[in-house]
């Protein structure tokens, strides 16, 4: 018995540390992974099998393209943004800029800046249900339908912010964003399968992809015990973008777009030298 089952379920750990360990790791066994993986009778979930075949078939990028080398530079010099909020935000834009062609971090930066303006003369800044509401009822943004999860845009923060609709990740990080700009800590909770936030503050617990409906302490006990480490503890911006990053690369090698898939993967490698 080798160690393939141990590292096949880590494989899409949230962790960029983690995740670039276990690659290496995985690549050592080489084609072969997959005869193991079969003598051993190893389960896959699909998520684990889309993050293995990405590793295999895509290793590195091949892109070229001006925004892509421009991507790059901005990675390197994310390492050194100062603080959490700050990280997060200029990781967000830099893969948002990329998706779209141009530099979108001054238009992104204005929407949330707008959104923060307008919750301020909607109800009280201090508290986070009234910023859930503003942002998921007044606002009106909304879960994209789960036949567009493999949509790359609906990862994209500024093509959210303008369309109003993307994916659990998204939607939090612009709950993170925005109440950072009132005065209000929310923490991101990095549930498999399903991201959710937290008001530090009062340790209630919202699903902006559910209307930012705030969850019963029932609720939260029940996830709670289904993972307790990822729901106790706040996801740092390095575990957010490195989710971002992944549910990229699925996306992309779903549509074909083998480059962008490696790409995705490449960056996520790259932040464990950050």
């Amino acid at each position: 018995m080798t160690d393939l089952p141990f590292l096949l379920r880590l494989v899409d750990d949230p962790s960029p540390r983690v995740a670039s360990k276990v690659a290496e790791r995985l690549l050592a066994y080489g084609p072969q992974v997959w005869r193991e993986i079969e003598e051993q009778q190893v389960p896959l979930s699909d998520s684990q099998r889309m993050a293995l075949e990405t590793l295999f078939v895509f290793p590195a990028p091949t892109y070229d393209e001006n925004s892509t080398d421009r991507l790059w530079q901005e990675w390197g010099e994310l390492g050194a943004t100062p603080g959490e909020i700050a990280y997060l935000e200029r990781g967000l834009f830099a893969l948002a800029s990329w998706q779209s062609g141009a530099d979108v971090s001054e238009r992104g930066a204005h929407l949330l800046d707008r959104l923060a303006t307008e919750f301020r003369a909607f109800g009280d800044a201090r508290d986070a249900l009234a910023l859930a509401q503003f942002l998921f009822d007044f606002c009106g943004l909304r879960g994209a339908p789960p036949t567009e999860f493999y949509e790359p845009r609906n990862s994209n923060l500024l093509f959210v912010l303008e369309e109003g609709s993307g994916l659990p990740i998204s939607l939090c990080c612009i709950f993170i964003l925005v109440g950072a700009r009132v005065g209000l800590r929310i923490e991101g909770c990095n549930f498999p399968g399903h991201f959710l936030t937290r008001d530090s503050r009062l340790q209630r617990v919202f699903d902006p992809y559910n209307r930012g409906q705030m969850l019963s302490a029932r609720e939260v006990a029940i996830l709670e015990k289904a993972a307790p480490g990822e729901m106790r503890s706040a996801a740092t911006a390095r575990e957010i973008i490195a989710r971002v990053l992944r549910n990229l690369s699925v996306a992309y090698h779903h549509n074909g777009d083998t480059e962008a898939s490696g790409l995705m993967l490449s960056l996520l490698r790259a932040m464990d030298g950050d």
